[in-house]
């Protein structure tokens, strides 16, 4: 297998953020830079109280994201999401 012949999709970071002094608790959702002229986008949610993944999740698919895989590590969940092209959706 060749590296072009595996699927690329878009990866979002999914990561709570705990209450502080001055704010309550959120869920940021963060997608990387892919280009050297390219920056980290990302949108800040309050926190629903439910699970910060689930939480994300609907956010990207009530913005029209195809997600199509998921995965998770420490700090963050990770959702990759099928957006090129013609469909692709800016993260705000």
């Amino acid at each position: 297998m060749q590296i072009h012949e595996v699927n690329n999709y878009r990866k979002f970071n999914i990561k709570y953020l705990g209450p502080t002094t001055h704010r309550g608790a959120r869920v940021k959702i963060t997608e990387p830079a892919r280009y050297n002229d390219d920056t980290d986008k990302s949108v800040t949610l309050s926190s629903n109280g439910n699970d910060c993944g689930q939480q994300g999740l609907e956010y990207l698919i009530s913005k029209g994201f195809k997600p199509v895989a998921r995965c998770s590590e420490f700090s963050c969940y990770t959702i990759l999401c099928d957006n090129w092209g013609e469909n692709f959706i800016e993260l705000t």
